[in-house]
């Protein structure tokens, strides 16, 4: 069985009915050029520590912590009546974990991985979930944390266990414990520091010269996907787009009809459809989606969240694009892409690159690496000193930079666009634009 996350992708390409126009972000023309997967610019964005929320010393810093082992469990949603879910994040951080332990542990101490807990998309459950990882698992850190809501943090908060994953919703955004291996992606409102101008960009480079810069997003109804339309637009309006039809029109129960929908967005441009369209949507009503635009005439960029090499034969999915933040298994060339692929073969053979493998995988990855240069010297307060001291997290070519404390406040403004034609994937490298301060 195929599944399929768009939960996550709501920080490039969130969707939503909020009022994105509140705020504009000034950007200089020049930083809406693509660059290398690291170095980029953070023009005027900046954050200080001392105001993040869940501050302070843990009451048992080297809980799950031994001589010889160091306990770590993770929270994700497996399953969920909508249809989003999470499921292969526990085999890729149990890969990268397994290889971690091959060669011989973190400073003498082997990871005891405990696995993930299911929220099954259940705000009370996550909640509860978490608890049990603190007080029954009593696990030193939670890794991969990939779930489609935050009820979780009032715990993590209050025991000060550091967290590792995709950020695919807020809990991993304004606070000194959370840590997403593209940063803060779904800021609240209050919580808004800064636009990314790295996918504008991307698709910008897709349109002719001379044409019109015009987009439409169209989301599933939910919280998420709203929270992140609003970064998502100032974004697109940065690189000079047109944001022509932003709303979440899809039932989490699912789509029927797709026709009003597309009426809309093939007149959403004065009178004409936009140069691009982004939809954020399970798979099974984007299908319903491409189908009737192209229907009804629709020639333009077509952008979805749905990379996945199980989906290479997909007519429907025919000539889309991914909008991705890391570079996809098929990018062997690529030294760390490399080392994951060959992970997955042999600590979990059945495992495919989809993006909640990867996730669940780079996250694990992120852990040990600060696991690692804290050394033996090992507490939960060591841990976040280093992670919030000056850290950044990068896997050349494969996952983007990512700076500490900044990337609580804003997402690293990186990706590529992985095409899918003539039944085969592929993508350029990874590249970044620049963060922008609102203003």
């Amino acid at each position: 069985m195929l599944i399929l996350t768009v939960a996550g992708v709501v920080g490039i390409a969130g969707c939503g009915g909020g009022d994105s126009t509140n705020d504009t972000a000034a950007v200089d023309p020049a930083l809406l050029k693509l660059g290398a997967d690291h170095g980029w610019n953070q023009t005027d964005v900046t954050v200080d520590a001392a105001s993040l929320d869940c501050q302070g010393k843990a009451s048992n810093p080297t809980r799950g912590v031994t001589d010889t082992s160091i306990k770590i469990g993770g929270l994700a949603t497996v399953t969920s009546p909508s249809g989003i879910a999470f499921g292969d994040a526990d085999a890729g951080a149990k890969a990268r974990f397994a290889r971690a332990n091959a060669e011989g542990g973190i400073a003498g101490r082997t990871i005891d991985y405990v696995g993930v807990r299911d929220d099954g998309s259940d705000p009370a459950r996550n909640s509860a979930q978490a608890t049990a990882l603190v007080s029954r698992d009593e696990v030193f850190a939670a890794a991969p944390v990939l779930t489609t809501t935050s009820s979780y943090i009032d715990t993590f908060c209050k025991d000060v266990t550091p967290f590792f994953g995709w950020g695919t919703e807020s809990g991993f955004c304004g606070n000194a414990i959370g840590f997403s291996i593209v940063g803060c992606q779904t800021p609240t409102a209050e919580q808004r520091a800064s636009v990314n101008t790295g996918p504008p960009a991307m698709v910008n480079a897709l349109i002719p010269a001379g044409s019109p810069k015009s987009i439409a997003m169209i989301g599933i109804d939910n919280d998420a996907a709203r929270q992140g339309n609003i970064t998502v637009s100032q974004g697109f309006q940065a690189a000079g787009f047109n944001v022509v039809y932003e709303k979440t029109p899809i039932p989490v129960s699912g789509l029927s009809d797709p026709t009003p929908i597309v009426q809309a967005v093939m007149t959403a441009d004065q009178g004409a459809p936009p140069a691009a369209v982004f939809m954020v949507t399970p798979v099974g009503d984007a299908v319903k989606l491409l189908g009737a635009l192209r229907a009804a005439g629709y020639d333009g960029i077509l952008l979805t969240p749905f990379y996945d090499p199980r989906l290479a034969g997909a007519k429907e999915l025919a000539d889309t694009y991914a909008v991705m933040q890391w570079q996809p298994g098929l990018s062997t060339d690529v030294p760390g892409i490399k080392q994951m692929m060959a992970d997955f073969k042999a600590y979990a053979p059945d495992l495919p690159d989809s993006l909640p493998a990867m996730a669940g995988y780079w996250a694990a990855d992120m852990l040990v690496t600060a696991l690692q240069k804290v050394g033996r010297d090992l507490t939960v307060d060591a841990l976040l000193k280093t992670l919030n001291g000056d850290y950044t997290n990068y896997v050349a070519g494969a996952v983007p930079e990512t700076r500490w404390p900044l990337n609580h406040v804003a997402a690293s403004p990186c990706g590529t666009l992985a095409h899918l034609k003539d039944g085969k994937w592929s993508a350029p490298a990874l590249s970044c634009g620049a963060i922008a301060k609102i203003s």
